[in-house]
């Protein structure tokens, strides 16, 4: 389901959850590049990201409706780099993919402002969460501060692996949130400060566990080939939709999705029947491969939409 005017939580993990994004000058120049090319002309706006060793995270804001479009750029041509570059790096090894088979992507919905703050804490503080770095600004990939937000560019060299004909240099743009309200300085102070409160709190839950951080230094001596040796784990719910602490947005985000799904499965049904019909609102693949007609989407139906 695509929602025009929709803040994202998107996730992407490597295959085998292998490191082939531990963090160094190379990898950090071929992810950035590729997430600027990937949202230019996609009405993509870029908030928040942060590139762990074996997976992703952004918030972002599609505007277009051309989520799925963006990533699916984002997730070829940093493929297509990486493997590239490997195999010049790691040249007695094969390597066939880089991204997990499993799932595509995970893409949530973002309700309210308030889920919006919460996975910008949690996409950010990632690699203090992991146990990785004691402070999200001392992590040596390539992620995104809230202080990003006060100058709003930032610019980003052609890596030397498969792009030829693209710009020598890309200049993208990072804002903060359409639905967080107040001036820029006073939304990067408040989520600042919910930052280091999480960062707090992660350390005394490592402490708890008997754990230490990692450190820069052990991170990036990580071997792209490795992996966690902990189990993946399995069962884990992939929620397409987050409302923070609103009990009501998330009843009617759901209600709005069931909606969704049970017009979906009936205009399905009669196509197949030979009766032409609308799609609702929101239909995706069917309108982009076959051009089927589709009804207006009530964005209002899903809460704090940044619309405008």
């Amino acid at each position: 389901m695509s929602v025009p005017g929709g803040t994202y939580m998107v996730t992407r993990s490597t295959v085998m959850s292998l490191f082939l994004l531990t963090p160094g000058p190379v990898v950090n120049q071929i992810m950035e590049y590729c997430l600027a090319w990937a949202a230019r002309g996609r009405g993509i706006l870029i908030h928040a990201v942060s590139i762990e060793s074996n997976h992703y995270h952004l918030i972002v804001t599609d505007l277009d409706g051309r989520l799925s479009d963006f990533v699916q750029e984002l997730n070829r041509c940093s493929a297509r780099c990486l493997l590239e570059y490997y195999r010049r790096h790691l040249p007695h090894v094969r390597l066939d993919s880089v991204w997990s088979s499993a799932q595509s992507f995970s893409d949530t919905l973002l309700l309210t402002a308030g889920a919006i703050l919460k996975k910008l804490d949690y996409v950010l503080t990632n690699p203090v969460k992991d146990g990785l770095v004691r402070d999200y600004r001392k992590w040596p990939g390539f992620n995104t501060r809230p202080s990003d937000w006060r100058t709003g560019t930032r610019s980003v060299k052609r890596p030397d692996f498969y792009f030829k004909n693209t710009p020598s240099e890309l200049t993208y743009h990072i804002e903060p949130p359409r639905q967080l309200e107040g001036t820029v300085e006073h939304v990067i102070a408040d989520v600042e400060e919910r930052l280091r409160d999480s960062q707090q709190q992660h350390a005394r839950d490592l402490q708890a566990q008997g754990r230490t951080f990692l450190g820069e230094k052990a991170v990036l001596a990580t071997h792209p080939l490795d992996a966690p040796s902990t189990p993946r784990p399995h069962g884990n719910l992939n929620p397409r939709l987050a409302s923070g602490d609103d009990s009501a947005a998330l009843q009617l985000g759901i209600r709005a999705l069931k909606s969704f799904r049970a017009a979906y499965r009936e205009a399905w049904r009669a196509l197949k029947e030979g009766v032409l019909t609308m799609f609702p609102g929101g239909t995706l693949l069917m309108r982009k491969r076959f051009q089927v007609a589709c009804e207006p989407l009530d964005v209002a139906c899903f809460c704090q939409l940044a619309t405008t």
